[in-house]
Order: structure tokens, then sequence, then C-alpha cells
């Protein structure tokens, strides 16, 4: 990724009230309201300093690793925020340059800890969610309270350089809890701080995804990969994670970003079907595809929910795969 001065990687978007593509170019200088003092100085790159001093929740997810890669890799401080163990993000710290990564705790339920992880810093980055429920967060919980007293401490601190991650295909009607969720934070993050800008990325691929992932893991135990009668129809457009990471790097360092919606899709349009045979030649594993009826399929995921760990497959999981892109 090309850092400094010349120009960082753009990243091809679409706004969500048009069809017609954005980019995102890195600005010269930034100016952003907030009582931390903006300096930017060196060649660019690790090293250098980019002036953002960023507090990233949900780092230690799958986007946030790249995000936070992408961020130290231009020289910009960064406040991890986590919950839990602190050896569950440490492999972050070598992201950055010596001093650059600082690793801090807070509770998602407690405001006063959200403040303190961002009260030094000048830009930040939500990317908090769930892809399933638990007995401690549910969809609302994560997508929309804890965003709320997110969007919440960055404007008592002054932060106005504020980007919120959501959904493709967040909608206040859609069956899927998940997705109405989404849009609900959406909403929150937008009437408390009019100049966030929202992030809406399509179904993600990388090393560590849950998506193709999952297909990889049907071909080495099952070797059959059940589907839907409208898998053959629906079709999906993946991106790769790093080059959502970039755009939101990209979206930081510009000022015309705010308040602003992006949706981010890959440059393919592909059915499911078409991603399974993806995996299946990628892996060298035979994967027969099998149709499944709707019911049995909703009744094999009502079974896989009951797995108090990490379900494979759940009922709203499966009414996203069904939804296009």
């Amino acid at each position: 990724m090309r850092t400094g001065p010349e120009a960082m990687a753009t990243v091809s978007t679409r706004l969500c009230s048009g069809n017609f593509a954005v980019l995102c170019r890195n600005a010269q200088r930034m100016h952003f309201h907030s009582s931390v003092t903006t300096l930017k100085h060196g060649a660019g790159g690790r090293s250098s300093d980019s002036g953002l001093t960023v507090t990233v929740f949900g780092a230690t997810g799958f986007l946030g690793r790249y995000v936070v890669n992408c961020l130290g890799r231009m020289g910009s401080q960064v406040v991890v925020a986590y919950r839990g163990d602190e050896y569950y993000c440490k492999h972050l710290k070598v992201m950055g340059d010596l001093g650059q990564i600082h690793l801090r705790p807070y509770s998602p339920k407690d405001p006063d800890s959200i403040f303190n992880v961002l009260k030094y810093s000048n830009a930040v980055v939500n990317l908090i969610g769930r892809d399933y429920e638990t007995r401690n967060f549910t969809f609302h919980d994560a997508h929309v309270k804890v965003a709320q007293l997110v969007a919440e401490a960055s404007t008592t601190a002054g932060i106005t350089n504020f980007v919120h991650v959501s959904a493709l295909n967040a909608n206040p009607d859609s069956p899927s809890m998940f997705l109405k969720s989404k849009f609900e934070g959406e909403g929150v993050i937008q009437d408390i701080c009019p100049t966030a800008a929202i992030v809406r990325p399509a179904n993600m691929m990388g090393d560590e995804d849950r998506y193709l992932n999952y297909f990889a893991y049907l071909a080495r135990v099952t070797r059959f990969a059940p589907v839907l009668r409208e898998s053959f129809e629906t079709y999906k457009e993946p991106i790769y994670v790093m080059d959502v990471a970039k755009g939101i790097t990209n979206i930081l360092l510009d000022p015309r970003c705010a308040g602003k919606t992006y949706e981010f899709t890959g440059p393919q349009r592909m059915t499911v079907v078409d991603m399974i045979s993806y995996v299946q030649q990628v892996t060298f594993r035979p994967l027969y595809i099998i149709k499944v009826p709707r019911f049995s399929y909703r009744l094999a995921a009502y079974m896989l929910e009951l797995n108090p760990f990490f379900p494979k497959l759940t009922r709203d999981l499966l009414i996203r795969v069904s939804c296009l892109t």
C-alpha cells in the first residue's frame, strides 16, 4: 500500500443514494475538530506520523486486525479497545512501530470506560458486531446499544472523524434481525454524530473469514454442500477484506467523506453455487451440491444454534445467505 504525501490506495465504492462510483483519496492536510492537535511529519510509512490517533473498537475481529494493520503501516497511533484477556489482542502490537499500538481494556456496557479509551484520540472506528446472538449480547445490544455509547463518548470528547461499519442490505423491514439491528444502529449513529461516515461492506473474503471457510469446512468434513433452491439465482459480490480496511483508512484521511454512506462490493458477481465451485477448485476436494428444502435447512440451523461456543450456521445467517449481494 502506498502511503505518504503522494497518494494512498483508493477503493472504489458506491454511494447508497446513487449507483455511481466515488473515489476516496488522501487529503494533503487534515483538520479535525478535536482537542488533540493533529501533527503530521515524516516521509510516510511505518516509522512516520500520519497525524491520526485512532481508537478502534472491535479490533480483535476479522476486519479489525486488517484495519489496525493499515493504520499501523501508515504511521498512525492506534488505541486498541478490547474486552476480556489482553493476550487475545497481543498479536496486534507488532502491526505498528514501537509505541504506536496501545491496548486499552473497556467494558461495552460502561460509558466511562468507553470514554477513557478514546478521549486522547482524534478519530474513532467502530467495528463491533456479532454474527450470532449469545446470552450476554443480542444483536440489538451489539449493533445499537454499544454503538450508541461509542457515538455519545466520541461526541463528548469532541471527535468528529468517526467511521461506523454496518452491513450491506441493512434494512428496517428485513426478516433478518442482524440486518434490522444494523440499520437501526446506523440511525442512532447519525442522530448522535452527523459527521459519521457509514460503511456497508458486502460479504468479506480473507484467510480467517467465516464465509468461504464454511464451504471449505464442508468439503473437508462431509464432502456435501447443502444449498437452497434460490442459491442458484442469488448473486453475491464478495470483497477482499484488505480492500475494505484500505477504504476505511482512506475515509479517515479525507474530510470530504464525513456524513456519507458507502457500500463496498467486490468486482465480480457470482452465485452461491459459483463460490462453492471456486472453493472446490482451490481446496482440491470434491464438494457435491445437494438441494435441500428450506424447512429442513432451518431445522438443521436450529440444531447448530445449540452449540455453546461457535455455531457454524444459524437461522438468521440462513436468511442473510438468501439476500442479494
